[in-house]
């Protein structure tokens, strides 16, 4: 685990009061991982799957960069929110309710959960 994620107040915060989602990871597009719920490797991995889907995502509509990616399995819901270069995304159980979700990531991007 990276030496801060158990102590990070904006994932802690996110986790504490979205009821749906499992785990959460923090990083620059392009970047390293910031914050995370995630062991450092797991996190890592999330973090490159994530940003490919950004980067795909632009390629489709190449008139505007891409800030919102969804995809679904049977065991998860992956939520992808992406603003001024920071990403973050959520892994959320099956059937989460999506605007929650979604308005969750934007708070935690616009700052209104402290990143440590």
């Amino acid at each position: 685990m990276f030496p801060w994620m158990d102590e990070d107040p904006a994932v802690e915060e996110l986790l504490r009061t979205s009821e749906d989602v499992r785990a959460v990871v923090v990083f620059e597009r392009g970047g390293e991982v910031s914050a995370s719920s995630l062991p450092e490797d797991e996190a890592a991995e999330v973090a490159g799957i994530a940003d490919a889907m950004l980067a795909y995502a632009d390629r489709l509509r190449p008139d505007r960069a891409a800030v919102r990616v969804e995809a679904s399995t049977r065991e998860a819901d992956i939520y992808v929110v992406s603003s001024g270069g920071r990403v973050t995304v959520a892994i959320a159980g099956p059937g989460s309710t999506q605007p929650l979700v979604q308005h969750d990531l934007r708070t935690l991007l616009a700052g209104e959960y402290a990143l440590a």
